[in-house]
């Protein structure tokens, strides 16, 4: 049986990742995944059983790059507005550092049924203050009633313009930020 090295598990979630950005997770086998990063596909099998397993590792480790700090946002705004502005700040700056980690992660939210319950068991654990942002606004008064998943459409869509611009300065975050607060508020 071989033995784990350290150096491989990177190359096989940047593998994950590469492919992912081009192809999609159906068509994703642990044999174009050894061969993208340069192993053998026994070596992928020392780090993970089956493809399940391998992509909803992957998946948590991403959750945990994107979600990291989140918590911290939302203890230092207690004002729901600036935590708002604040959390899409944080998700469009993790999104640009770790474009493809993003692609992958939506890839995988688009296909739930690709990982395992306890993949998505985790990432509701890790995302937790967004879940009780979106709780607060949607018990707010001053924002338009709707269900949750709503309000998650509007806090994707920074990241949207992110992604389709590539870089996003301050001033434009600014102004999407009070674009997607306007459309979220009851006039």
């Amino acid at each position: 049986m071989k033995s784990k090295d350290k150096n491989k598990l990177p190359l096989i979630r940047h593998a994950v990742f590469d492919l992912t950005s081009t192809d999609d997770l159906v068509n994703l086998s642990i044999s174009k995944i050894a061969a993208a990063a340069g192993i053998s596909k026994s070596t992928v099998y020392v780090y993970f059983k089956d493809k399940e397993e391998l992509l909803s590792k992957t998946y948590m480790y991403v959750k945990d790059l994107m979600d990291e700090g989140i918590a911290e946002v939302e203890a230092a705004h207690p004002d729901l507005e600036a935590r708002i502005g604040a959390l899409i700040r944080h998700f469009v700056a993790r999104f640009q550092c770790y474009p493809k980690e993003a692609k992958f992660m939506e890839a995988i939210q688009s296909n739930p049924s690709m990982v395992s319950e306890e993949a998505h068991k985790y990432a509701e654990a890790t995302a937790a203050p967004i879940y009780r942002t979106f709780e607060e606004i949607v018990g707010s008064p001053e924002f338009v009633q709707a269900p949750a998943y709503v309000y998650a459409a509007f806090f994707s869509l920074p990241m949207k313009v992110a992604e389709m611009n590539g870089t996003m300065t301050d001033t434009e975050l600014d102004s999407i930020i009070c674009m997607v607060l306007n459309a979220m508020k009851v006039r």
